[in-house]
């Protein structure tokens, strides 16, 4: 075998193996973006929304990871316990490219007046290629060179719950589950399956601040797991700042920003603690969003009771308006003067003069 067939053989099998960091992309924004890890929050509130991120890991450093990703999900309007979406992910990390598609459904149940649980389940694709053509052989002759591009398709499938309230939040969620084979002849590589467990707590310190600690555990054996601490403020649900560590990796910085209600952006650095800081820049991430909310359907009785007060109200109107109305006639219409009173005598006031 070639030197260079050697080369790529090796990244292959450690990009199908189990190693962890090159198999799932990190996401410093979790709490942000939870569908990127967990399915079943679709739906979690009565809205479409729409995602598009990019992650420039270990940036400066030659064949660094770099994710692209766009994602759009939302509850069903006429079933909103039922959610559906999608997710598109493309990773770059040097001569290897993964591409992967997925859809999602979500069913969501009731457990008290303020606490629901989401399911979720997610079914897809994933493709694996070599860009042969960009490699840097020392024979040029090697006839590996032949080929532009090694490819390998798998199928993919993930899976979660997802038990919310207006306070806080637990997620579980496996990716990789199916543990499916990657053939790249002649060797035949796996998807490892991923574990993830997040938990989510929002204090309200007053009307316009809220304080929201997370916490995320990932794990893909036999990789150990890793822990990630985010603690962020947000003001009045319009513009936050936050700080995280990840375990053996790295701190991060966060910032967001809300824009009525409908378009937000969340920026997170990634400061790198590990040997790679002397040959990295450290990693950037960037996620837009768009949210449309639906307009919740009206029961009976609030139909009834708008039907009678727009009465109410025309009824209100129509007698400021006849009262306006003679106001103003009378304004128009001058008053006639008055004519003197004539006076009157009586029969004895006449005899009395005449006497």
């Amino acid at each position: 075998m070639s030197g260079l067939k050697k080369y790529i053989y090796c990244i292959v099998l450690a990009l199908c193996g189990s190693l962890y960091a090159q198999q799932q992309t990190l996401y410093t924004n979790f709490n942000v973006h939870p569908f990127l890890y967990n399915p079943a929050y679709a739906g979690t509130s009565h809205v479409f929304q729409v995602n598009g991120g990019y992650r420039n890991q270990w940036s400066g450093f030659d064949g660094a990871p770099k994710t692209y990703m766009l994602s759009a999900y939302g509850a069903f309007k006429k079933r909103p316990n039922m959610a559906a979406g999608g997710l598109v992910i493309s990773d770059r990390i040097g001569l290897i490219n993964r591409n992967a598609i997925y859809g999602s459904y979500a069913y969501h149940v009731k457990i008290n007046k303020q606490t629901r649980l989401g399911m979720g389940l997610s079914a897809g694709a994933t493709q694996y290629n070599v860009k042969v053509y960009d490699a840097n052989a020392y024979d040029g002759d090697d006839n590996l060179l032949a080929t532009n591009i090694l490819n390998a398709n798998t199928y993919d499938g993930n899976a979660g719950f997802y038990l919310y309230h207006p306070k806080y939040y637990i997620s579980l969620s496996f990716q990789q589950f199916l543990n499916s084979k990657i053939y790249w002849k002649p060797s035949v590589g796996r998807l490892s399956p991923h574990y993830y467990a997040a938990v989510g707590y929002n204090i309200k310190l007053n009307k316009d601040f809220v304080l929201q600690p997370n916490i995320l555990a990932r794990m893909g054996p036999p990789v150990p797991y890793q822990l990630e601490y985010n603690l962020r403020l947000t003001y009045k649900e319009m513009v936050w700042i936050g700080g995280g560590y990840r375990t053996n990796d790295c701190a991060s910085g966060m910032l967001g920003l809300t824009i009525d209600k409908q378009f937000s952006v969340a920026y997170a650095y990634d400061y790198t603690l590990s040997a790679l800081r002397q040959y990295s820049n450290g990693t950037h991430e960037v996620t837009l969003s768009y949210t449309l909310a639906y307009k919740k359907k009206k029961t009976k009785a609030q139909t009834i009771q708008e039907g009678d007060e727009e009465e109410f109200n025309n009824t209100d109107n129509s007698l400021k308006t006849n009262l306006k109305n003679k106001k103003k006639n009378a304004e128009k219409t001058p008053e006639k003067p008055q004519e003197p009173k004539k006076e009157t005598t009586t029969n004895e006031q006449k005899n009395e003069e005449q006497k």
